[in-house]
């Protein structure tokens, strides 16, 4: 009996000895983690989501500024009717034999009378041109096509909008957390305050997240204002990112919840394209199919031409390099 007492009380002890030793072991840690805590935040959690949030801002905000040479020869295949009245210069003297009816003043007429003239060059005849003018012939084209084209006007827009939405709410949850212990007390209290944190308030880091570029786009370019042609202008299709946390995502973009979220909206988005005749290849991902595809109403603009090939002739269209994109840039 004693003996198993004993091994009671050795255990007793050991439980005790072992359970200061971890509390001792995990208040270390803790105190260890409490003061790495604002170094991870500051110099690891806060560069690393700033970093990402920012380069995406940037590539929305980017702006594609190339100049395109373009070297080709295209096929001119044409007949041109000309129908006009002009003015024709002899450029040298015309000999004429004819035949012609006489009338003489008090002798009489004298009928089939050959007559022998000479128009002399630089006499100015009016005539009248029906013709076609057959033009088969190759036109060399050089010319240096210059593409600006800003990306937040294009489909990239969408998955960078995207990004930035999961990003933004976690940058503005950093740096409205205290960065240090000496902001702990303040933090504190205005969160026991009647109006709380608000962990998602703008920063000045999110009202200019993108400091800029080291490279201008733009400059001299006068073609910005143009009208976009009806026939290429971009179509509103009504579909919003998905976004981040749901959560988080629902506090930036109450209006959007308020519709059933993104899925919801989306969704109703997909039934009013279907019900407008829009083909799904134009906004859902494949549109390089469907821009191979030749508008109704449209000649091949790589082949000027307003007859078909003659048989044994191919038109081989020439890849000029020029896609056209909405914004008229």
């Amino acid at each position: 009996m004693r003996t198993l007492k004993a091994i009671g009380g050795s255990i007793k002890n050991f439980m005790i000895l072992f359970s200061f030793i971890v509390n001792l072991i995990l208040v270390v840690v803790l105190v260890v983690l409490g003061l790495m805590l604002f170094e991870i935040k500051n110099n690891i959690a806060t560069p690393l989501v700033s970093g990402l949030h920012s380069s995406f801002v940037g590539l929305d905000e980017a702006t594609i500024d190339w100049t395109i040479p373009v070297r080709a020869d295209v096929p001119v295949n044409l007949d041109i009717a000309l129908q006009q009245n002009t003015t024709v210069i002899l450029t040298e003297s015309v000999p004429l034999n004819v035949s012609a009816n006489i009338i003489l003043p008090g002798v009489g007429n004298l009928n089939n009378a050959s007559v022998s003239l000479t128009l002399p060059a630089g006499t100015r005849l009016p005539v009248a041109l029906d013709l076609n003018v057959p033009v088969r012939d190759t036109l060399p084209i050089a010319l240096d096509v210059r593409a600006v084209i800003p990306l937040d006007q294009t489909q990239l827009h969408d998955p960078l909008a995207n990004l930035q939405l999961m990003f933004d709410p976690l940058t503005r949850i950093l740096f409205n957390l205290p960065d240090g212990f000496g902001d702990v007390p303040g933090f504190v209290a205005d969160a026991f305050d009647s109006n709380g944190v608000d962990l998602l308030a703008q920063t000045p880091y999110n009202d200019h997240p993108w400091p800029g570029f080291s490279q201008t786009a733009g400059v001299g370019y006068t073609l910005g204002g143009e009208p976009v042609p009806p026939s290429s202008q971009a179509i509103d299709t009504g579909i919003v990112p998905v976004g981040g946390i749901p959560s988080l995502d629902a506090q930036m973009r109450p209006d959007v919840y308020a519709q059933g979220g993104p899925d919801a909206v989306n969704q109703q988005a997909v039934v009013n394209m279907e019900s407008r005749g829009l083909p799904p290849s134009t906004y859902q991902g494949s549109a390089p199919s469907a821009a191979n595809e030749q508008p109704p109403g449209q000649p091949d603009s790589t082949v000027i031409t307003s007859n078909p090939p003659e048989p044994g002739q191919e038109q081989s269209p020439q890849d000029l390099g020029i896609m056209p994109t909405p914004g008229g840039g």
